[in-house]
């Protein structure tokens, strides 16, 4: 099931299709057996935020449901994320690395500070990362969340495309304004907290951009890219801001003052490039009101579901050697 939400189709349906298909993947990601450990804790919290980011589209129409359901993927995934995020930045090092490194430094001289990161991992993994022990709360709750969303309608399923353009637009509209307020922020203070949750934010405004993509494909698909970008960009950031406190709190344990000294110059190098780009991509998707946002959602969404209407209310014309011959030579 692609993570879009069709006009032509039951708004409520459509939830739970959507759901259902994150809920299986995520499923399948923490029950393999075989494979990176951590590949898969990382897969199955990506389907924990998308399914955030669904239900905070559908979260005017059953506020309870919404809160329940956010309690239970926000719980789950931070369930997972002490075996994650030490991987993250392990990832993010490599990242910083491989931007700014010669290949002529042979050994690299910062591979203290990848020693410690990975040895960082393994005691995380060691100590609280017992897979045995996590994952079966985690497989437990996201079960009990489908039964809930298996239940979920809109006015017993009766599907009206005024309303599901409201609630959709609604909850987008709710996601965007705070956006709009996180980038106001981030954009006076640069500090690595406020960047962080404009980041959130955008997150899930790119998510939004791409449930409600079908609504006008051909205008949406920049969006969703530029969404996607200022995303990435502001979450290696805030992925580099941890690395740096992670290195502070015991710079003795990454390597000497030299190296030190290299990490920290890369990092202010290679964030400041990272938030400049994000602050304004940011301010190119956020440029509207809420209000006005959210009227273009209303707009396009019935545009395009009364336009799937009126075709399928149309009778299918016959073909030109079907028609009698009088009709074709008077319209000839």
């Amino acid at each position: 099931m692609a993570y879009q939400i069709r006009p032509t189709r039951p708004l409520d349906a459509e939830f739970r299709k959507i759901a259902a298909a994150q809920i299986d993947r995520a499923l399948a990601d923490l029950r393999q057996t075989d494979g990176d450990v951590h590949a898969a804790i990382h897969e199955a919290r990506k389907r924990f935020k998308k399914l955030r980011g669904l239900i905070r589209l559908i979260r005017p129409s059953d506020e309870a449901l919404y809160a329940e359901l956010n309690a239970a993927f926000r719980d789950g995934a931070k369930h997972l994320s002490g075996m994650r995020d030490k991987a993250a930045l392990i990832e993010a090092f490599d990242d910083l690395e491989e931007s700014f490194s010669s290949p002529l430094e042979t050994p690299s001289p910062l591979a203290s500070v990848r020693r410690q990161l990975t040895a960082m991992r393994d005691a995380e993994t060691q100590e609280g990362g017992n897979l045995t022990e996590a994952i079966p709360p985690v497989l437990t709750a996201l079960e009990q969340a489908r039964a809930k969303i298996e239940a979920f309608n809109i006015d017993g399923g009766t599907h009206s495309a005024k309303k599901a353009s409201r609630i959709l637009a609604a909850g987008a509209a709710k996601t965007y304004g705070r956006a709009r307020k996180a980038l106001k922020r981030a954009t006076k203070t640069r500090d690595a907290d406020d960047l962080h949750e404009l980041r959130k934010r955008m997150k899930y405004h790119w998510m939004h951009l791409r449930l409600l993509a079908p609504a006008w494909p051909e205008q949406t698909k920049p969006l969703i890219e530029t969404a996607k970008a200022v995303s990435d960009d502001l979450g290696r950031d805030h992925d580099f801001a941890v690395l740096r406190a992670a290195v502070r709190a015991d710079p003795a344990g990454f390597g000497n003052d030299a190296a030190l000294s290299r990490l920290f110059a890369l990092l202010d190098r290679r964030q400041n490039e990272l938030r400049e780009r994000g602050l304004v991509g940011a301010r190119r998707l956020l440029v509207d009101s809420a209000q006005t946002f959210a009227e273009r959602i209303v707009t396009l969404y019935r545009l395009q579901a009364d336009a799937a209407a009126r075709s399928a209310e149309r009778p299918a014309e016959p073909p030109q050697a079907d028609r009698p011959v009088a009709e074709q030579t008077a319209s000839d």
